[in-house]
């Protein structure tokens, strides 16, 4: 069976059992609106083909939002918790446009609340149908058929990035060469159903590349280029059409507007949601911390953030009033190679700072600095300056994003990271941003931070 028929014939199947959860959706809404809710219309409940009336048209109108959600793209979304975000924002729109509809629409009177209903259930079923898919795909269907094959031609720190994103799908069976060797090609081609050839490698000869363009065309392939520039600012270009010319252009992923305020909105809901919630804690480390040693409750320290702008950094004190006057004799105690002072027992650490480090209790202050806009939910750690001396370009490019109160490296070792290893886990976030992944970090942040795994 060729590529693009599997391709055609899963989209298909997508689309069937998409549409089956959106009727599936609205069914169970009516029935929970009039059959099981405690709230029963007092003239009794509408027939239930006024709704299913509306279902051709209600299902047209999901899978076309679905599509340009990108969840029939399986080349875009590598992270579950980005498909079921992604079936958030589509069902919000979708069920937007609906609402509008009946508002518009006089000759019936169609209930708001089943539609609330039909909004949290068509999350639930568009997830599980997706779900199954997937299942059925990698367990069913393409061990049956033969699962597509992916060559990867090149090296580097692209090429591994790539292969590492394609088997977090799932859906694609992958295999490298590290140049182009046209007898090595024709051998994968014909012994693994290969259906995509990707070259990493740019510092080829383009007669060559020339003739690998052509064999992929004659043998019904898919060819793709990476750029080499990607290797340098990997998830910061795009295409674009520039009077008329295929061009490339510079961005990251927080630059696209849609992007930007998106994380931005989420911030200030969840610091407000978690400020409402953590009032009488912070009451109790007020105190605590002002009890156990003079000083200031508050500490402020100027830090690099966002674009190199200097901003006041939050948190609950931990040491004492004096800690900065003897960090110059502490140096030679530095257990961590770079920039980055950090020694376990550290002596200017008070007794309650020990307690609220070991749990991040100290960096709820940080919630104040989001709302400010200094700083997001999660980004690279913003810098003190002194530290932001030893950065070279590399280093600098994690100044393009707001910092955030955690990030890849304190959900991925904290404390226990060198500073080299840190550089790159900002650069990988800043570089392959999406939704999905600030939710991984979060969860994974909270599981650390629960078993005090690299705090000190």
């Amino acid at each position: 069976m060729s590529r693009k028929l599997k391709d055609f014939l899963t989209l298909l199947l997508q689309l069937a059992l998409d549409a089956g959860a959106v009727y599936l959706t609205f069914y169970l809404a009516y029935s929970t609106r009039f059959k099981f809710d405690l709230l029963h219309p007092g003239a009794g409940p509408p027939p239930i083909s006024r709704y299913l009336r509306l279902m051709p048209v209600v299902i047209i109108l999901f899978l076309v939002v679905f599509k340009w959600a990108g969840l029939y793209d399986t080349h875009r979304i590598i992270y579950k918790t980005d498909e079921f975000l992604a079936i958030i924002k589509s069902s919000v729109i979708a069920f937007f446009i609906i609402t509008a509809g009946t508002f518009m629409y006089r000759e019936y009177e169609y209930s708001r609340l089943m539609f609330a209903y039909a909004f949290f259930y068509s999350v639930g079923l568009v997830y599980l149908s997706h779900r199954l898919l997937s299942f059925f795909s990698s367990r069913v269907f393409f061990p049956m058929a033969g699962s597509p094959g992916i060559l990867l031609i090149g090296g580097g720190r692209t090429k591994k990035q790539l292969a590492k994103n394609i088997h977090r799908v799932g859906r694609y069976d992958v295999f490298h060469l590290d140049g182009i060797d046209f007898k090595n090609i024709k051998n994968l081609s014909a012994e693994h159903n290969i259906g995509e050839i990707i070259l990493v490698d740019m510092d080829v000869d383009r007669n060559i590349v020339m003739d690998l363009l052509n064999y992929c065309e004659k043998n019904d392939i898919e060819f793709k280029m990476v750029p080499d520039m990607l290797e340098l600012k990997m998830g910061e270009l795009g295409y674009d059409r520039y009077f008329g010319i295929p061009v490339l252009k510079l961005k990251h992923p927080l630059n696209e507007p849609v992007n930007y305020y998106f994380k931005r909105i989420t911030d200030i809901i969840m610091c407000m949601a978690f400020l409402m919630l953590s009032t009488p804690l912070l009451l109790v480390l007020f105190m605590l911390i002002k009890l156990d040693s003079p000083g200031p409750v508050f500490y402020s320290q100027t830090r690099k953030g966002f674009k190199g702008n200097n901003f006041p950094f939050f948190k609950f004190r931990s040491m004492v009033t004096d800690a900065e006057d003897s960090l110059k004799s502490l140096m030679k105690y530095n257990e961590r190679p770079g920039a980055v002072f950090k020694i376990k027992k550290d002596p200017r650490v008070t007794r309650v700072g020990r307690f609220i480090r070991k749990y991040s209790l100290d960096e709820v202050p940080q919630l104040f600095n989001v709302l400010r806009g200094d700083m997001s939910l999660v980004g690279p750690r913003p810098q003190i300056l002194r530290e932001t001396e030893y950065y070279d370009d590399t280093a600098k490019r994690r100044l393009n994003i707001r910092p955030g109160i955690t990030g890849l490296w304190q959900g991925s070792g904290r404390s226990d990271l060198s500073y080299d290893e840190m550089i790159k886990l900002d650069l990988y976030y800043l570089e392959n941003w999406t939704p999905g992944l600030d939710v991984k970090i979060l969860l994974k942040t909270i599981t650390v931070v629960v078993l005090r795994k690299g705090a000190y």
